[in-house]
């Protein structure tokens, strides 16, 4: 399967018109950062975010 890497700053990009919700655009175990049943998640190697409509 082929995917685009891209930098934080360019995903914020696609938030453009949208009230960001914190954190922001961050690596995604960072919107639950407490201790997982099912392990460590801080190796994800994903960014996302979550924007709502102002």
């Amino acid at each position: 399967m082929q995917y685009q890497l891209r930098p934080p700053a360019e995903i914020t990009g696609f938030f453009e018109g949208l009230e960001l919700v914190e954190p922001g655009v961050v690596s995604c175990p960072m919107w639950r950062p407490e201790p997982h049943p099912f392990g460590d998640a801080r190796g994800v190697d994903a960014y996302g975010g979550i924007g709502r409509k102002p």
